[in-house]
């Protein structure tokens, strides 16, 4: 859900002060009734008019888009091919990047308060299908887990690593320092081949979407989504994480 006022200024109502004072002056009614209120918040069912003009309650687009190799996460480039250019509506922006090689889940959204699940404190997790050239090693889990250094002296968050194979792995981090996994597996003496976002936060993708395909959020991912403004989804994770380290250790004895 929504602040009224919010709402309306993606329905081109105004600015956020206009909005407000629409809203305090009675020009907005929600379901039949006048609302007050500039923070009454919209479910996305609510009937809203002003002056008898019918308005959208839930005037925000979220896409799923599986990402092809060879597509920046951009709006507009001269020379290379945009993700933007992969939905319909061509005023949303990606939540968060992925590399021009790397493939997989990407959010984009009209949606600006979302934008505050990229600020650095929020330590959203993700989760990426890897893989490596080399062979890889039970070491790797450990020493994702301390914290890999790289670019000489940049010590990354604790990541955690799960092996499928010989050469792949899912990696999930909670941060997003430039090409950081690639240079985490340098650090590691390997090398990566190929990279796939899986999930962001509590958001998944969807498994029936081929490469270059999108689709809108369903009012469950939705909230999900929105959801996680509001808590800290990295805390979960963190706690997952130090119950694993204690399977880990001893693996590693073994």
């Amino acid at each position: 859900m929504k602040d009224l006022y919010y709402v309306l200024m993606y329905n081109k109502l105004g600015n956020a002060k206009q909005c407000k004072t629409l809203i305090k002056h009675g020009n907005i009614e929600i379901n039949g009734h006048v609302v007050r209120n500039p923070y009454y918040q919209v479910h996305y069912k609510d009937h809203l008019t002003y002056q008898n003009q019918e308005l959208q309650a839930q005037p925000f687009f979220y896409y799923m888009l599986n990402k092809p190799k060879g597509y920046l996460c951009a709006n507009h480039d001269q020379k290379e091919k945009c993700v933007v250019e992969l939905i319909d509506h061509k005023d949303c922006f990606c939540l968060g990047r992925l590399d021009r090689d790397t493939t997989g889940l990407l959010i984009l959204t009209n949606d600006k308060n979302l934008k505050k699940l990229l600020l650095p404190q929020n330590h959203i997790p993700k989760t990426y299908l890897v893989e490596t050239k080399s062979k890889l090693v039970k070491e790797y889990i450990i020493e994702c887990q301390k914290g890999i250094i790289i670019d000489g002296n940049k010590r990354c968050l604790p990541a955690y690593l799960e092996i499928q194979d010989d050469h792949h792995a899912l990696i999930t981090i909670t941060e997003g320092k430039y090409h950081q996994i690639k240079k985490m597996f340098l650090s590691l003496g390997n090398e990566v081949i190929s990279l796939k976002r899986i999930s962001f936060g509590k958001i998944q993708l969807d498994e029936h979407l081929k490469e270059g395909e999108a689709r809108l959020f369903n009012q469950q991912e939705i909230e999900l989504l929105c959801r996680s403004l509001h808590e800290n989804v990295s805390t979960s994770f963190f706690k997952m994480e130090h119950r694993r380290s204690k399977v880990i250790e001893r693996i590693m004895t073994n």
